[in-house]
């Protein structure tokens, strides 16, 4: 079985919230720099996805998953091979049904247990039958990774995989988590190798002392973006 390196949690620049300044086509292009077999770009709340971009992905031996990372109850909530009908999820119950009305899609636990609103916390334990699998966080540093431990406990404690990835919003900590997987490359089988744990997180992390100018970054692009929108 081929070993496919994944990278399924990417922000661009028509990500509504997020002060992102590479385009889609230049994150495919990034990641068949790097070697990358399966992208998924994961704006938050829209789908981000066109023929002309699988094409795109394709011709550079890339596959691309339709993904999103919604809001669900004020939480983060990442959905690979959703579709448009995602876009309106607004409770754990319609996701529920979501998941019922499209079986084929994977519903991961993002940066689960990191501070902010945002992050699913407790929800996470409440609602887990929702969830496929769980996020494993590049942002860290060797001296400081609980957030993730206390991430891969969930996982274990309830037989779920767990899922490297960089929520990329800077391209050059692109390569810093992501996730090998055994599969075949395209979709169903990819989500598959997930589900059933055939897959190894890799994240490197960063520096500890980088670790708050690389979140000033973020949330200063991000105000900015918000700012200009106004």
């Amino acid at each position: 079985m081929p070993r496919l390196k994944a990278q399924l949690h990417v922000h661009s620049r028509q990500d509504p919230i997020d002060g992102i300044k590479h385009t889609e086509k230049q994150i495919i292009d990034h990641a068949a720099l790097n070697r990358y077999d399966v992208l998924a770009i994961s704006c938050h709340n829209v789908v981000i996805f066109s023929e002309d971009l699988r094409q795109y992905a394709e011709n550079k031996r890339v596959l691309l998953i339709p993904a999103i990372e919604k809001t669900i109850q004020k939480k983060h909530v990442l959905i690979l091979n959703a579709d448009i009908r995602a876009q309106n999820l607004k409770t754990f119950d319609d996701l529920k049904t979501y998941k019922e009305l499209k079986p084929d899609i994977l519903v991961i636990a993002p940066h689960p247990y990191y501070p902010g609103i945002t992050s699913l916390g407790k929800q996470l334990d409440k609602h887990i039958d929702l969830f496929d699998a769980i996020e494993y966080s590049w942002f860290h540093s060797a001296k400081i990774n609980r957030h993730n431990k206390k991430a891969a406990a969930t996982a274990e404690k309830h037989g779920l995989p767990l899922v490297g990835t960089s929520d990329n919003h800077l391209l050059r900590y692109f390569n810093h988590g992501y996730s090998i997987i055994e599969a075949d490359r395209n979709i169903p089988s990819v989500l598959k190798a997930i589900k059933e744990k055939k897959v190894k997180v890799v994240s490197h992390g960063i520096n500890t002392w980088k670790l708050l100018p690389v979140f000033g970054e973020i949330l200063l692009r991000g105000y900015i973006k918000s700012f200009t929108l106004k």
